[in-house]
This record gives C-alpha cells, sequence and structure tokens, in this order.
C-alpha cells in the first residue's frame, strides 16, 4: 500500500500510474472537501480516502510500503515498513 499525504490529483495520478493493478493507494487530507473533489476526478477501485493529518497518521505500524507528499517524520518512519 502506498501512502499519499495531500489530496492533490496530479500527486495521486502519478502515483496511480506507477502502482501495480493490484495496489492500494490510501490518500490522506484534512479536508473532506477535498478528499470529495478528488474521489470525483480520479475515479479508480484502488483507492482508498482518510481524513486526517500527517502529524497523527491513523495507521498502524509498519503498514505501508511507501509514503509520498510528505518529508520524512517519525510518524512516517512509524507508518512505512
Amino acid at each position: 500500500m502506498v501512502l499519499v499525504v495531500g489530496a492533490e490529483a496530479g500527486v495521486v495520478s502519478d502515483v496511480l500510474a506507477r502502482a501495480a493493478v493490484d495496489d492500494d493507494v490510501l490518500v490522506l487530507d484534512g479536508s473532506a472537501a477535498r478528499l470529495e473533489r478528488l474521489f470525483d476526478s480520479v475515479p479508480d477501485p484502488r483507492l482508498w480516502f482518510m481524513i486526517g493529518e500527517p502529524d497523527v497518521i491513523p495507521l498502524p505500524d509498519g503498514s505501508v510500503d511507501e509514503v509520498v507528499g510528505t518529508e520524512a517524520t517519525p510518524e512516517v518512519d512509524r507508518v512505512t515498513r
């Protein structure tokens, strides 16, 4: 799974373009409106959406393969395998 921090359509499209057919892409953003716009503009069954901030990522330790859209922080390191 790839975690994308920020609901930017261009970034998410790039991640989807290089992701495998069975890879999930989780988008984390603090705004429901931005996530909804992304949902409407980038329809893809591999996309999942979560409201939250990168300071406290609501995922278990070691649950993602890659994080895109933010710099390395202890929280990013915690959720990355």
